[in-house]
């Protein structure tokens, strides 16, 4: 028998907390020569303020035709684009912004947080290092840095740039939880569970925190400190889908089969189309030897995301405990497609 089950593991890594756009209103009366200018940026600002963004956008343009170097004009234009979900107008007015005046270090994190919305985190990154060397430099600004270095999957500079987010402020409990995903990426399962702690001393009610928790003592064998962080994840957040199919996992490897089948199924009862739960019910069939039923499990897991590659891996291995080897080998060959590791074993005498 060559199969190896895989659990669906679901990582809540980082709880990210986006920052709204800054809206310049450091004066309302500006003193230009154009005064048709400062009358429409005023109302510009008034509407921003009142969250009236359209008509603020209106203002704001209407300002810049009056005075096309009005800087503080473009930068609340592209305030307003982006609250009114217009990032492409947004980045557009930033540059403007920046083609007048090249060491706006706030536009440059301004516009390094758009990019970062539209995961363009090798965009994102240069900007927040440009606003660092204008001398725009806050804690939230090295938390997204921390987190599009973290996409790009360079957890160790992620790491470095969270620490300086929690220099600026040592009680920022989303670099402390991120700095944790981090670590648990390089497996310092230690160092995660410390920023995880730490983030819940902070917040005592941040649920994901204590997910994030959960699963680092999950990673070190800890199965009970695993299901009680899971717990408190659940207590503050008694929707928290992920933490159920989370503590499932640990109550299945502490042998506990009726309690995390329980579990996947809460999951699936907060969020019906929960492939990581059908997956896990496929696994726990599996283990009771109940292979089709198991199979079946993988199917649905499969319907809802087909890119869920542990789930072709493991229907292939339900596959194979009922002697369909042709199936368990296709099923093995598109997990590797999907980016799962398969042994050149199990695929050797595939076709």
């Amino acid at each position: 028998m060559k199969q190896k089950i895989l659990l669906a593991f679901v990582s809540l890594c980082l709880a990210m907390s986006m920052h709204a756009q800054e809206i310049d209103t450091a004066s309302t009366l500006v003193v230009e020569q154009n005064q048709e200018a400062e009358l429409a940026y005023n109302q510009g600002i008034t509407h921003l303020t009142n969250k009236e963004y359209t008509e603020a956008i209106t203002q704001f343009t209407e300002a810049l035709k009056h005075n096309p170097r009005f800087t503080r004009a473009y930068i609340n234009l592209g305030a307003a684009y982006t609250y009114a979900g217009s990032l492409r107008n947004a980045v557009i007015a930033y540059n403007q912004a920046l083609a007048i005046d090249s060491t706006l270090g706030q536009v440059y994190y301004s516009r390094g947080l758009l990019y970062y919305s539209q995961q363009m985190y090798e965009q994102s990154i240069k900007d927040f290092m440009s606003a660092q060397d204008k001398g725009y430099r806050t804690p939230e600004l090295y938390y997204y840095l921390g987190v599009s270095y973290f996409f790009m999957k360079e957890y160790k500079t992620a790491i470095e740039a969270y620490t300086r987010a929690i220099a600026f402020n040592p009680k920022y409990a989303f670099a402390y939880n991120d700095r944790g995903s981090a670590r648990r990426m390089i497996e310092d399962y230690k160092g995660a569970i410390a920023d995880y702690q730490m983030a819940v001393n902070i917040m005592p009610q941040f649920a994901a925190a204590f997910d994030n928790l959960g699963m680092a003592y999950y990673k070190t064998g800890d199965y009970e400190s695993a299901i009680k962080n899971y717990d408190l994840a659940i207590k503050w957040k008694s929707d928290f889908h992920i933490a159920y199919n989370n503590r499932g996992e640990a109550k299945f490897a502490q042998g506990k089969i009726g309690e995390a089948f329980a579990d996947f199924q809460k999951a699936l009862k907060i969020k019906p189309e929960y492939a990581f739960a059908y997956n896990n019910i496929g696994i726990l069939y599996a283990s009771q030897k109940r292979y089709k039923e198991a199979v079946e499990m993988y199917t649905k897991a499969i319907e809802i995301d087909p890119e869920l590659g542990i789930a072709y891996y493991n229907r292939g291995a339900s596959y194979e405990m009922l002697r369909k080897f042709n199936e368990a080998c296709l099923e093995w060959v598109t997990a590797k497609e999907k980016g799962i590791d398969i042994p050149a074993a199990y695929i050797s005498g595939c076709n």
